[in-house]
């Protein structure tokens, strides 16, 4: 059975949305507590004004949640013909590139307990969302996997408009970012089967 790995993303200084609480305004939020209800649909609008300020990494992610890759991952991502992944170019941070997951795989939360904070009896989200180190998929749904794509979390975890989801790949992606010196072993945490 093919191994799975949870890619580590680090936090590049930045933020996409203007998220203090007095720009929550701005955006689409529940009445009762605040949470931003649109977050994803907002990335083309904010990516003209979006710079990332800490650019070494080849996996990077802003403090609200986003995830951002650079132009090597883009073009091994397109020469080895991985799917799962949009790339949305950031204009004032040339050579990189905000992603988004099409696919979604559920984590297991009765192995490693998630714990949830504060659900809004209104919208229904949580105002926190924490654990699942390392995290279980079930085997039977990591059986259906296709090596060659890239997977998200049906959670996303964090506190607040920090929540992101989580980004999976297999080990035959892994091997080849390593390979092309993209990520080091320790960027990388093996998901469990159950």
């Amino acid at each position: 059975m093919m191994k799975y790995f949870e890619l580590q993303f680090y936090d590049n200084d930045s933020y996409l949305l203007e998220v203090s609480k007095v720009d929550r305004h701005k955006y689409i939020t529940c009445p009762a507590c605040k949470l931003i209800l649109n977050k994803r649909s907002l990335i083309e609008k904010h990516l003209s004004t979006y710079k990332i300020k800490r650019k070494k990494y080849h996996l990077s992610g802003s403090y609200d949640g986003f995830n951002v890759v650079s132009q090597e991952f883009k073009d091994l991502y397109n020469l080895s013909g991985w799917q799962g992944l949009v790339f949305y170019p950031i204009p004032k941070s040339k050579g990189f590139y905000l992603i988004e997951c099409s696919q979604q795989v559920v984590i297991n939360e009765t192995k490693r307990p998630v714990e949830f904070e504060s659900k809004c009896e209104e919208c229904g989200l949580y105002m926190g969302v924490y654990g699942s180190v390392p995290p279980y998929i079930d085997v039977d749904v990591i059986q259906k996997l296709k090596p060659n794509t890239f997977y998200r979390s049906n959670l996303e975890f964090g506190y607040d408009f920090e929540q992101g989801y989580s980004l999976f790949a297999s080990q035959e992606i892994t091997d080849k970012l390593m390979e092309y010196k993209l990520i080091i072993k320790k960027d990388l945490i093996e998901v469990r089967s159950i």
